[in-house]
């Protein structure tokens, strides 16, 4: 499943036209996807639940990383915070999966429920992207790029950051939240649900992907975290900055 199969899936709805749609917009209609078409690769491209951090990270990387901050999120995850006795954790579905017997849909409806009782309840009007909170988005990302300043960030532009980071000795999960191939591509997806949502093209982006399924015949149908952790023996890290490295070697070729 390619990440542009992924993203355009439907008409937008038409209550998000004209305006921002934020994480929580994507989360409560994706309730309503799941609930109806059993399909929990519709919303994050992987079928099993510890996808759906990845996936959130990659929306608000894409929000946070334009000036951007997901408030409806971050109360939400406040909310939860007490409810739970202490924060979202991102192994937070493990005790859950076992509970439910390994039913990952199961699980992933579970939280989306909690999402949609926690606005039902306080009566949130989702907000999406209001003013960045500087000292927060500092904290989460570290020294962003001057060179991105006054302009629009795009996935390309992160993946090479990434990329970079990871050279100089980082882990994956410093954005993706997990040190797996699996939640890089999450993190794509959810990148890109952002743009779909909000009726944003990002042309380089989609001239990478037909780069990398025509020309260098590296999008199988399977995907490309499939194919490249193959490639690497099971090294998350080294599939990983493969999938990087091409980005690199397109972004290159311009």
């Amino acid at each position: 499943m390619s990440e542009e199969q992924i993203v355009k899936e439907e008409p937008l709805p038409e209550e998000w036209r004209g305006r921002r749609v934020g994480l929580i917009d994507v989360l409560l209609r994706d309730r309503q996807q799941v609930r109806m078409k059993h399909s929990f690769w519709f919303v994050t491209g992987i079928e099993t639940v510890d996808s759906l951090l990845p996936f959130i990270h990659g929306w608000n990387a894409n929000t946070e990383l334009n000036g951007g901050y997901e408030l409806a999120w971050q109360e939400f995850k406040t909310w939860l915070r007490e409810a739970w006795g202490g924060p979202l954790r991102e192994d937070w579905y493990i005790e859950p999966l076992r509970d439910c017997q390994g039913d990952h849909e199961r699980v992933v409806l579970m939280f989306l429920d909690i999402v949609a009782e926690y606005v039902e309840r306080s009566s949130l009007a989702p907000r999406g992207k209001v003013g960045a909170m500087d000292e927060r988005i500092a904290a989460t990302y570290g020294l962003l790029p001057k060179e991105w300043g006054g302009r629009r960030v795009g996935i390309l532009d992160a993946l090479l950051w990434i990329r970079r980071r990871m050279s100089e000795g980082r882990e994956l999960s410093f954005i993706t939240g997990a040190d797996t191939v699996h939640s890089l591509y999450s993190f794509t997806i959810g990148w890109a649900r952002n743009n779909a949502s909000n009726a944003r093209e990002d042309l380089v982006w989609q001239s990478f992907c037909v780069w990398l399924r025509d020309i260098k015949k590296e999008s199988p149908g399977e995907g490309w975290y499939i194919k490249y952790l193959d490639d690497c023996q099971g090294d998350h890290r080294k599939a990983a900055l493969k999938f990087l490295d091409f980005a690199a070697e397109f972004m290159a070729s311009r």
